[in-house]
């Protein structure tokens, strides 16, 4: 379904994407606390430590009806091991009475034209282990669940997502590993580890 584009982020849409995101989360099934909180509610937080902040606008109202960060390594919010070729996004959140209208992948969409603009051969992301509807989105756009690379945070389980965007993404990545339990986020994401992504 159309009606709706999608845009960077701008300084007047910063108190609905707030909104819209800790709506979309908690209507999720999971409960986000504390200072992780804080900085969802905050999106221009976000812009100086992403790639971009992008927005999906209603055509014929302007309202804002999801949002999106698109990170690339060297970003502060890129969330995995740093490895050339890759890209990935983050906070996907679609205000919860608009959920049905392809917002969702519309906003992955535009990441993953944008990832393969800027030369990126690879999509990787964590998703919270309770984001179920998100995690049905991204296996429908080609995404590939690993649990070789799932971590663990301090609300729970990231369980992590990859697209391949190029032929060489796989002998650039390597294969998955086999499935183990999650280790915590910092471990698994130091430089060197040779577990944390891939090959």
């Amino acid at each position: 379904m159309t009606g709706f584009s999608v845009r960077p982020l701008e300084e007047r849409d910063a108190a609905r994407v707030g909104e819209l995101t800790l709506a979309a989360y908690d209507a999720s099934g999971g409960r986000i606390q504390g200072e992780y909180r804080d900085w969802l509610a905050d999106p221009l937080a976000r812009v100086p430590s992403a790639t971009a902040v992008l927005v999906a606008v209603d055509d014929a109202t302007g309202e804002v009806l999801g949002t999106v960060t698109f990170v690339r390594p060297g970003d502060a919010e890129f969330e995995h091991p740093v490895r050339e070729g890759d890209a990935g996004f983050r906070m996907l959140a679609v205000a919860p009475e608009t959920q049905g209208r392809g917002v969702g992948d519309a906003l992955i969409a535009a990441c993953v034209t944008r990832a393969r603009e800027e030369g990126a051969h690879r999509i990787v992301l964590s998703s919270m282990s309770w984001m179920t509807r998100a995690h049905g989105m991204y296996r429908r756009r080609g995404f590939v669940r690993r649990p070789d690379l799932d971590v663990a945070f301090p609300g729970g389980t990231g369980v992590v997502f990859t697209l391949d965007l190029t032929p060489e993404a796989a002998s650039r990545f390597g294969p998955p590993g086999p499935p183990r339990e999650p280790l915590w986020y910092e471990e698994a994401w130091a430089d060197g580890n040779p577990v944390d992504c891939g090959g």
